[in-house]
């Protein structure tokens, strides 16, 4: 018996090609889906893992945000007062009675020597620092 070679049609190649496709997709699907679970994670890490990072909750809890305000002016004119804060740590900015600071942080009052924020309903005050006495000079005039 001898063995003829027919050449192939080409909506049998078409076929063919789809199967082929086929197949592919199933061998990648199985081994994305089959893949071993990961592992269990130890005891010490989960307690760590567990509590989301302080500023990562207050972007979706309704909280006073956590700010470190730093009083280095304060300025009196005829338009109001006016106060000279430093933000965690950043660039000193003009804030006025009223303005909030961050999120649940608001200047209530600026007073001859300090501010007065609510955060939480609840108020503080923030001094401003003193310059420390400078040295005694002698009088110029005599007495």
């Amino acid at each position: 018996m001898a063995l003829a070679f027919k050449p192939v049609a080409a909506p049998q190649l078409v076929q063919g090609a789809a199967l082929l496709a086929a197949l592919a997709g199933l061998a990648t699907w199985g081994t994305l889906l089959w893949a071993p679970t990961p592992q269990p994670v130890p005891a010490a890490m989960e307690q760590t893992l567990s509590a989301p990072p302080a500023a990562a909750g207050q972007w979706f809890a309704n909280l006073p945000a956590q700010v470190d305000i730093s009083l280095s002016g304060l300025l009196a004119g005829s338009a109001g007062a006016v106060a000279i804060v430093s933000l965690n740590g950043g660039a000193p900015q003009a804030v006025r009675v009223g303005e909030q600071l961050a999120q649940g942080v608001q200047l209530v009052a600026i007073e001859a020597d300090a501010l007065v924020i609510e955060r939480a309903g609840e108020r503080s005050r923030i001094g401003i620092a003193r310059l420390p006495e400078g040295p005694a000079l002698p009088r110029l005039i005599r007495p």
